[in-house]
C-alpha cells in the first residue's frame, strides 16, 4: 500500500513539472517577492497584506493577495525572480534559488538591447498558480540574437540585480 501510494505520489510529482523555454523579460514594475527590498516596504506590505480583506479589495489588490499568500505558503517571499516571455502573449514569473538567479542577474537589459541580443533560459519548472512557477532545475540560460523586451519605454527599467 505504502509503495502504491509513493509510487502515485512520484508521478504525480512529475506531471506537475514541465520544461519552460522563454526571453528574459523586463518589465517597469516588478512585484513578486521582498527580494533585495528595503525593510520598511516589506514591513508595510505585510500590514496591509495581514489587514486587508479580498471581498473589499480591487481586482489588482485581490491578485497581489492572492499571489502574496500563495508565495508565502510556498515560502518565496524572499526568493529573487525573473520575469520570462513565453509566447508573444504570456509573461511568466520564474522563482529561482540565488545560486541559479546568479547567473541570470549579470545580463544588463541596455547592454542586450544596444547589441540586439536577448537571453533565452531554459527551466524545468513547477507551476504554482496561474503566472508564478519556481524553477526545479536551470537547463540553460544563453544569450542568443534577438530583441530584448520590456513593457514601457517611457518608465525607467530597472535590471536584475
Amino acid at each position: 500500500m505504502t509503495l502504491t501510494a509513493l509510487t502515485i505520489a512520484c508521478r504525480q510529482s512529475q506531471r506537475d513539472r514541465k520544461i519552460v523555454e522563454g526571453d528574459l523579460f523586463f518589465s517597469a514594475f516588478r512585484y513578486g517577492s521582498f527580494y533585495n527590498q528595503p525593510d520598511s516596504l516589506i514591513k508595510a506590505f505585510e500590514t496591509y497584506a495581514d489587514t486587508a480583506t479580498v471581498d473589499s479589495s480591487s481586482s489588482f489588490d485581490n491578485q497581489l493577495l492572492q499571489a502574496y499568500h500563495l508565495l508565502k505558503k510556498e515560502n518565496l517571499l524572499f526568493s529573487p525572480f525573473v520575469e520570462l516571455r513565453i509566447n508573444d502573449s504570456s509573461i511568466i514569473k520564474l522563482y529561482l534559488d540565488s545560486t541559479d538567479y546568479d547567473q541570470i542577474k549579470i545580463y544588463a537589459r541596455k547592454g542586450l538591447q544596444i547589441n540586439n541580443k536577448k537571453i533565452r533560459i531554459i527551466a524545468e519548472t513547477k507551476e504554482l498558480g496561474t503566472g508564478l512557477s519556481i524553477c526545479t532545475k536551470l537547463i540553460s540560460v544563453e544569450k542568443i540574437d534577438g530583441l530584448t523586451m520590456q513593457t514601457e519605454k517611457k518608465f525607467r527599467i530597472d535590471d536584475y540585480q
